[in-house]
């Protein structure tokens, strides 16, 4: 979502340049304010009590971070982390609550963005149980493609994104090459048909 007179209204705060793999902040941490992202790609990581990491999101250009937490009042629950080299903009709490006070509207676009993001959370999660493991693997590499095409994505984050494992991922791309759905380039691949691919989701 894109802040509306964002650039007028916030000329005094500076925008900080994250290089790959660069943390944000981290779970646990408190939140004095919200992220507005200007370039670049964020992930969004959960730990669990085991170790094992999972990518929960993925945040891009325009799109704010932090914020279901700061209007939550809670630790965030998760890390967040560039994907790619990033610029971002922190707004703290004191000139966030002035500009919402004069700009009601973008507090009811916050908030819709929360609803959305619970919906599509609470989809995924479904999903989960719902789908097969090539499925889900599937229909993530579509997301991810679709909407962040010139990044390259990993076995082990297509893993994490989609609740399935490195070897699971790397099998259903072998089979998916061996079919023609997708080319491979290197380390990275495209999909031939969006729309077949996920008629072959169901079959999986």
């Amino acid at each position: 979502m894109n802040i509306d007179n964002f650039d007028s209204f916030f000329p005094h705060l500076t925008s900080r340049n994250l290089k790959k793999g660069s943390f944000i902040y981290e779970e646990g941490q408190g939140p004095s304010g919200i992220y507005y992202i200007n370039h670049g790609l964020v992930g969004l990581y959960h730990l669990a009590e085991n170790g094992k990491e999972t990518f929960l999101r993925v945040f891009g250009k325009n799109n704010l971070l932090g914020h279901r937490s700061y209007f939550c009042k809670e630790k965030y629950h998760a890390s967040s982390q560039a994907i790619t080299n990033a610029e971002i903009t922190f707004i703290p709490q004191e000139d966030l609550e002035i500009y919402l006070g004069q700009n009601p509207n973008s507090l009811r676009q916050i908030l819709a963005q929360v609803a959305s993001d619970l919906g599509r959370s609470e989809l995924r999660m479904s999903g989960r149980h719902d789908k097969s493991a090539g499925g889900r693997i599937i229909e993530s590499i579509v997301f991810l493609k679709l909407h962040y095409p010139d990044q390259l994505w990993t076995r082990k984050q297509i893993a994490d994104y989609s609740g399935s494992t490195f070897e699971t991922v790397t099998r259903v791309l072998n089979k998916l090459e061996k079919d023609g759905d997708i080319i491979k380039n290197g380390r990275d691949f495209s999909i031939i048909s969006v729309e077949s691919l996920l008629e072959k989701a169901g079959q999986y």
